[in-house]
C-alpha cells in the first residue's frame, strides 16, 4: 500500500461469513487501482460514531453494507440512491467530494444478473421469497422486472411481508404476489425458492424451509455467502434438486459497484 491508497470496507455483524474484501481487493489488484477493502467487525449501537469518524479519513471512500447494518445505516446518509430509496436499505455507501454520505442498493439486481449468468431463467417463473428484510425487498423489486409469473412471500413477520407485497405492486400492480405466514405455505407450485433470510450463517441455525416438500424440478438458491455451501444447499443437493450458491450475487455486483464509486 501507497500513501496514495484507497480504502473501502465492508461493514457486518458477524462478519466471518462476508467474502467481499477478498473479492474487491483482487479485483483492484488485477485492474492496477490503488486501493483495498478491509473487513469491519461492528455492532448497531456504533454505527453512527464509527461512520462519523470515517468521514474525518480522506482517504477511506465507502463501504460494502451487509447484515445487519442495511436498514438503519439509509437513516445516517445524506443522499438515497433510487434502488436505495425504493427499498429502504443500502448495500453500498460512498462519501463524495464534499464527504456527504450516499447510499445505493445494488442486492437485487446482483441477484438477478447472478442468477441469469448461471444459466438459469426468471420469465414466467413461479417465484417464492422467504425474508422480508433489505436483502429480499432488493431482490423481490428486481424480479418485477424479470416478468416472472407469480410471487410468493413468506416472513416470520406477516406484516413486514404485507409491506414488501404493497412496494412491490407499487412498481407493478399486474404482478400476482401472495403472503404467507411461515406456518402455513406449499412449495410444490413453486419453480425457484429464495432463502434471502440470515438463516444458515450458524451451524446451529433451522433450515428456513424443508425442500422435501418443493418440486423435482425446482431450483433452490440461497444468498448467503459463507458457508459457501448451506445446510439448506447441502440438503437441497442431496435431493436432486438444482442450487445456486450466495456467492453469485456479490460477484454479479461489481460493474455496478465500479459505476457508482467511478473507479471504471
Amino acid at each position: 500500500m501507497l500513501g496514495t491508497t484507497k480504502i473501502y470496507g465492508c461493514l457486518a455483524d458477524p462478519i466471518n461469513h462476508v467474502k467481499a474484501p477478498t473479492i474487491f481487493t483482487s479485483i483492484f489488484k488485477n485492474k492496477n487501482i490503488d486501493a483495498v477493502m478491509i473487513p469491519i467487525h461492528l455492532n448497531d449501537d456504533n454505527l453512527e460514531n464509527v461512520l462519523s469518524s470515517l468521514k474525518a479519513i480522506k482517504n477511506f471512500k465507502g463501504m460494502t453494507v451487509t447484515i445487519p447494518h442495511k436498514t438503519n445505516i439509509t437513516k445516517l446518509c445524506d443522499y438515497l440512491e433510487s434502488d436505495a430509496k425504493f427499498t429502504g436499505a443500502v448495500n453500498w455507501i460512498k462519501f463524495d467530494n464534499d464527504r456527504n454520505l450516499i447510499g445505493d442498493n445494488f442486492d437485487g439486481q446482483g441477484f438477478v444478473n447472478g442468477f441469469i449468468k448461471q444459466n438459469y431463467s426468471l420469465k414466467n417463473k413461479n417465484v417464492c421469497l422467504f425474508g422480508a428484510g433489505g436483502a429480499a425487498v432488493s431482490i423481490g423489486a428486481s424480479l418485477v422486472n424479470e416478468h416472472i409469473k407469480s410471487l410468493k412471500l413468506i416472513n416470520r413477520d406477516i406484516n413486514k411481508a404485507i409491506h414488501l407485497k404493497n412496494k412491490i405492486h407499487s412498481k407493478s400492480n399486474l404482478l400476482k404476489v401472495e403472503v404467507f405466514p411461515e406456518s402455513d405455505y406449499t412449495l410444490i407450485d413453486s419453480d425457484i425458492i429464495i432463502n434471502a433470510t440470515s438463516l444458515g450463517l450458524k451451524q446451529t441455525d433451522k433450515l428456513p424451509f424443508n425442500v422435501n416438500n418443493s418440486s423435482p424440478n425446482s431450483v433452490i438458491a440461497d444468498i448467503i455467502m459463507q458457508p459457501e455451501e448451506t445446510e439448506l444447499l447441502k440438503h437441497a443437493k442431496s435431493l436432486g434438486r438444482s442450487i445456486h450458491y450466495g456467492k453469485y450475487m456479490i460477484e454479479s455486483q461489481t460493474d455496478l459497484v465500479g459505476r457508482f464509486l467511478k473507479l471504471w
